[in-house]
């Protein structure tokens, strides 16, 4: 019998795809908990205790450079797992989870993975798919990130931040909350020029700024974006009063 918590898994491609069995021995080990806004579910070099899935509320994936900056890697929403690098390498987690929004959180201890998941070959292969897919991600990132403009880095990015982190299917039609830095950071800008760009799209009714919020309008017109770049742009000043981040 399926439960409120396992449908709200089911969102995830990862989960989803596990045998009906191998999806009740999950949950069956997993311990449920609830973080409120600001609170970690990991922290980056920690050592591995698990996997984590998200039932409610939102994570962001947090990369923090060795010069300290924090990077937006990526946004978990209900379904999304993560922590699987970390139990197949028994290396440190590579990135920090931080409660975004009040979230309820399954934990599969790191015991429990390895007896269900590490000892035999078809189980082993579902478990790493998700971290298969998230390196085929990175090379397309790294071609994307030598070839491609700012304002197309920016709709990439929009994009993948409102897509499933593992699967790049649609799960949401926002980002919130999220900081005019953060977005900066994640694409290799300015502040200043991140917000010319930002605006620009607004204009552009492809997206809708408000404060510490982004809502996609126009996702097949911001897509085209991304991969096709744009012809003749030109950036005009921002008009006074306009939203923006903080």
């Amino acid at each position: 019998m399926q439960t409120h918590r396992s449908l709200d898994l089911q969102r995830g491609r990862w989960f989803s795809a596990l045998p009906e069995a191998l999806q009740e021995e999950v949950l069956q080990n997993s311990t449920r908990h609830k973080l409120r806004r600001g609170k970690p579910l990991a922290r980056q070099g920690d050592p591995p205790i698990g996997i984590f899935g998200l039932v409610s509320g939102e994570a962001q994936i947090i990369g923090t450079t060795r010069a300290g900056l924090d990077i937006l890697v990526a946004v978990h929403r209900p379904g999304d797992w993560t922590g699987f690098l970390a139990c197949v390498d028994g290396g440190p987690y590579t990135f920090s989870v931080i409660a975004s929004q009040t979230c309820e959180v399954l934990h599969l201890p790191l015991a429990a993975v390895q007896r269900m998941f590490l000892s035999d070959a078809e189980n082993f292969r579902r478990f790493v798919l998700p971290e298969m897919a998230s390196i085929r991600a990175i090379y397309t990132h790294v071609v994307e990130s030598l070839a491609f403009t700012p304002l197309q880095r920016l709709a990439r990015r929009l994009l993948d931040l409102t897509s499933e982190p593992h699967g790049g299917r649609v799960n949401s039609s926002f980002i919130s909350p999220v900081t005019q830095d953060q977005i900066a950071m994640s694409i290799m800008a300015s502040r200043q020029w991140t917000n010319r760009l930002l605006q620009y799209l607004e204009q552009a009714d492809m997206i809708r700024i408000s404060r510490s919020r982004i809502d996609i309008l126009d996702r097949a017109r911001l897509n085209q974006l991304a991969l096709h770049g744009e012809s003749g742009f030109t950036l005009g000043e921002a008009a006074p009063g306009q939203a923006s981040l903080v």
